[in-house]
């Protein structure tokens, strides 16, 4: 059988960006930020996932089979301790030669405040412009903004050059300049696409430093998924143009969705942690969702339904999903597309039926 020959030239060509050396042990928090670093890494690796699909990030205890991932993990992306304080506790106990890059303190991060109301806290009613909370870009220390590791030396991105390069801030962001991600920092920041265009090339500075051989593999990967994280946010925005009407959420979790492309919701059952609501809190919300002629009730996969689904009884409200983790999505470099446009669609839905 006549088997044609690939030229020189197209043999240089395919191997332009494979992979020439074994990649790091890498490994992340949550399904959003695999996502990412899995469309780093295509063609080199994959990340491993440390959070289990379904699972809620909030008070997570570590499995054994996890805290060997993480024991054995070179380096680690992740939301950071004010997510995930339990990751922080054992990397210093099991994993302290693990570089560890959070993304909230990365530069250029939007960050806002709010969602974590706790108990019986009142859920409040945003108002409709999208932006009834505060938000500041994160200015942090090099340390704190490029990773660190329990233990070993690491080479240090320039975090700032690459930020404009991303996609930049709005111009209503303020600056918190005091190196630090606050106390009460909403911690929902994949949420804004515009972070993950901001983390992209990060990630790949990371990767970078702990596997030169394959340098240029993850930079190209980089670019091309901030123009695929760019073409999202337009067709996000595009889902949800016209769209009007009032909806409660399971927990405080879509600030910064709402904030990118508006339609905040009216209430949340539970605050940013996920904490179950108090007697006052769901008074309130019942109010809340009275007064902003609130038509949907959004559940959430990875938490017990069964206040939601009485409260929309009481309310006479539709139930409908939304992901804000993807908890329902196979893992990997697709998810973090899906994670959105799935957020836009559900909304589209219920809202419009």
């Amino acid at each position: 059988m006549y088997k044609p020959l690939l030229s020189g030239a197209a043999f240089l060509l395919l191997g332009t960006f494979s992979a020439l050396a074994a990649p790091p042990k890498v490994i992340t928090d949550i399904p959003a930020v695999h996502s990412l670093v899995a469309q780093v890494m295509a063609g080199a690796g994959a990340p491993e996932l440390l959070l289990p699909p379904g699972s809620s990030p909030h008070g997570h205890q570590l499995r054994p089979s996890e805290a060997g991932l993480l024991s054995q993990s070179e380096l680690l992306f992740w939301i950071g301790p004010e997510q995930a304080p339990w990751i922080e506790n054992a990397l210093h106990d099991i994993a302290p030669d693990t570089e560890s890059v959070p993304l909230l303190s990365v530069p250029g991060t939007r960050l806002r405040t709010g969602g974590h109301h706790h108990d019986d806290s009142a859920p409040g009613s945003a108002p409709r412009d999208g932006h009834g909370t505060d938000e500041t870009e994160g200015t942090h220390d090099d340390d704190d903004a490029h990773g660190h590791s329990h233990g070993g030396d690491h080479a240090q991105g320039q975090a700032n050059d690459h930020a404009g390069e991303a996609g930049g801030m709005r111009d209503e962001d303020h600056t918190a300049g005091d190196g630090h991600v606050h106390e009460g920092i909403d911690t929902h920041a994949w949420l804004d696409p515009d972070n993950a265009r901001i983390w992209l090339p990060i990630i790949a500075q990371h990767l970078s430093a702990a596997d030169p051989e394959n340098s240029a593999l993850y930079e190209a990967n980089s670019k091309a998924a901030i123009q695929r994280v760019a073409a999202l946010t337009d067709r996000i925005a595009g889902t949800l143009d016209g769209l009007d009407g009032g909806y409660i959420v399971f927990h405080d979790a879509y600030g910064y969705f709402t904030d990118r492309f508006g339609l905040p919701p009216a209430g949340a059952i539970s605050g940013g942690d996920a904490a179950p609501p108090g007697a006052r809190r769901l008074a309130e919300l019942q109010q809340s969702a009275r007064d902003n002629d609130v038509r949907c009730l959004f559940t959430e996969p990875q938490f017990d339904g069964r206040i939601s689904g009485r409260l929309a009884e009481a309310l006479g409200l539709k139930i409908a999903v939304l992901d804000p983790v993807g908890a329902t999505l196979p893992p990997g470099p697709d998810l973090y597309e899906g994670l959105l446009t799935g957020i836009a669609d559900s909304l589209r839905t219920c809202l419009t039926d």
